[in-house]
C-alpha cells in the first residue's frame, strides 16, 4: 500500500512537471477586479498586452506585460547618433533594425526644448551615454537583462602631466557654476550633438584620441571661432579648475580619462520623475513631486517591475478625453502598478507625450498606436522610448 502510494505520488509529481508552462509563456495574471473590462491579446511568447478600461471615471489604459525569462529585452531608442532631436515612438519603433525583432514601444522621459530634444535625464543606449544623469531616477536595465530603478552617476577624471582632477558631467554641461556666469563645465563627445557656445569666455579644450591608446588623448586649445563640436572618438572638455599660475592642462599635453558607470552594469537607462513604488508601497514623493497640475489628472505613462525582476510592466494611461479617459493622478498611477503585481515603478514621460504603438505583423512590420493621444495633433514627437525587442539578454543560469 506504501509503495502504491509513493507510486502515485510520483506520478502525480510527474504529470505536474508535464503541465507546467514552458520557458517564455505566461505566468502572472491581472486581476479582473482591476476595471469593468480587462481584453488581454499575446503579441509573442512572454509579452502580452492588456486593455484595461473603467467606465465610471472613466480611464482607460495600456499595459504591455513582460516575461524578461522568455528571450524578450528592453531597450532604450533615441531614433539617432546624438542627443538632440525628436521624433514619435511609432517612428522610433518602426526604425529599430530587422534582426533586433521590435515587439512594441512606449514613450520614456521628459525632455528639453533647448537645446531642443535632449532628454531631462539620463539616456544609456547599448552601453553608450547618449546624455549624462542629472539629481532624479532613472529606469535601467544591466547587461545581463535585470531592470532596476534608482539613480546612476557618470564620474570621469582627468589626468594630465601636472595634475588629477574631476571634470564634472559627462554630456550634461551644467550651467550656474559659482563665480562663472553660466558657463558649462564637463566632457562631452560626438554623442552630444551639441555645439559649446562659442561665446563661451573660458578655455574648451579638444582631446584627441591617441593612435593605439586606450583612454589616451592629446589636448589642443579652441579659440572662441572655431568648431567646437565633438566628432568622431574626439572629446571636449569645458571648464577646468583655476590652479593659480600653473595651468593644469596645456597644448599637446597627453592626457588620461578615465569613465565611470555606476552601477558599472547598466547597459540601458531612461530617465523618469517621480518613483511610484518602492518594495509594493507608494512613495511618499507621489504627493509632492513638482506642482499640483503635474500630480493631478494627466493622461501618464509608467514602468515597473515584479517577481525579482522577471516580470516588467509597461503602462500607458490615456486622459485629458472627457468622456474617454480623463487620467489619473501620480498616486491613482502608483496604485494601478501595485495592482498590477508591480513592486517597484517609476513615472516616466506623460501629457501628450504618452503614446504606445506595437508591431502589427512581424513582416511586413506595420506600426500602430495602441493608445489615443491627448495632443489635437496626434502622436507627439518625444526625445525616446523603451521598445520591447526579442532578444535573449538574460543569463541562462538565471
Amino acid at each position: 500500500m506504501r509503495i502504491a502510494a509513493l507510486l502515485s505520488l510520483a506520478a502525480c509529481v510527474s504529470l505536474a512537471a508535464c503541465l507546467s508552462p514552458p520557458r517564455g509563456t505566461r505566468r502572472w495574471s491581472i486581476p479582473r477586479t482591476i476595471a469593468d473590462s480587462v481584453h488581454t491579446e499575446t503579441l509573442a511568447a512572454g509579452v502580452q498586452l492588456h486593455r484595461l478600461v473603467n467606465l465610471t471615471k472613466p480611464w482607460r489604459a495600456f499595459v504591455l506585460d513582460i516575461d524578461l525569462d522568455a528571450c524578450v529585452s528592453v531597450r532604450s531608442v533615441k531614433g539617432g547618433p546624438v542627443a538632440v532631436g525628436r521624433t514619435t515612438t511609432s517612428a522610433l519603433l518602426a526604425g529599430l533594425a530587422a534582426p533586433t525583432r521590435p515587439l512594441a514601444a512606449v514613450n520614456a522621459d521628459f525632455f528639453l526644448f533647448a537645446p531642443p530634444g535632449i532628454p531631462t535625464g539620463a539616456h544609456i543606449e547599448e552601453g553608450v551615454v547618449v546624455s549624462g544623469p542629472i539629481a532624479r531616477p532613472v529606469f535601467t536595465m544591466s547587461r545581463r537583462g535585470e531592470p532596476a530603478i534608482g539613480q546612476i552617476t557618470v564620474a570621469t577624471t582627468l589626468r594630465t602631466p601636472r595634475a588629477t582632477f574631476p571634470v564634472g558631467a559627462w554630456n550634461r554641461p551644467a550651467r550656474g557654476v559659482p563665480g562663472i556666469v553660466d558657463a558649462p563645465r564637463g566632457i562631452d563627445d560626438a554623442a552630444w550633438g551639441v555645439a559649446l557656445d562659442s561665446t563661451i569666455s573660458r578655455t574648451v579644450w579638444q582631446l584627441v584620441p591617441v593612435a593605439g591608446g586606450r583612454r589616451r588623448f592629446v589636448a589642443t586649445e579652441r579659440g572662441h571661432d572655431e568648431p567646437r563640436r565633438a566628432r568622431a572618438d574626439t572629446l571636449f572638455v569645458v571648464e577646468l579648475p583655476d590652479t593659480g599660475t600653473t595651468r593644469v592642462l596645456r597644448t599637446s599635453d597627453t592626457v588620461e580619462v578615465v569613465r565611470v558607470i555606476s552601477p558599472h552594469a547598466v547597459n540601458t537607462a531612461v530617465g523618469g520623475f517621480p518613483i511610484l513604488l518602492r518594495g509594493s508601497n507608494i512613495a511618499g514623493g507621489v504627493d509632492s513631486a513638482n506642482n499640483a497640475a503635474f500630480r493631478g489628472l494627466n493622461p501618464r505613462t509608467a514602468v515597473g517591475y515584479a517577481s525579482g525582476g522577471r516580470r516588467l510592466l509597461l503602462v500607458v494611461i490615456d486622459g485629458r478625453q472627457p468622456g474617454y479617459s480623463v487620467g489619473m493622478t501620480l498616486r491613482e498611477t502608483a496604485a494601478l502598478l501595485r495592482e498590477l503585481g508591480a513592486q517597484e515603478g517609476l513615472n516616466l514621460g506623460g501629457g501628450g507625450s504618452s503614446a504606445m504603438a506595437i508591431v502589427d505583423d512581424s513582416v511586413s512590420r506595420n506600426v500602430r498606436l495602441v493608445n489615443r493621444p491627448s495632443d489635437a495633433v496626434g502622436e507627439r514627437a518625444v526625445a525616446n522610448a523603451l521598445a520591447v525587442v526579442r532578444t535573449c539578454a538574460r543569463s541562462s543560469t538565471r
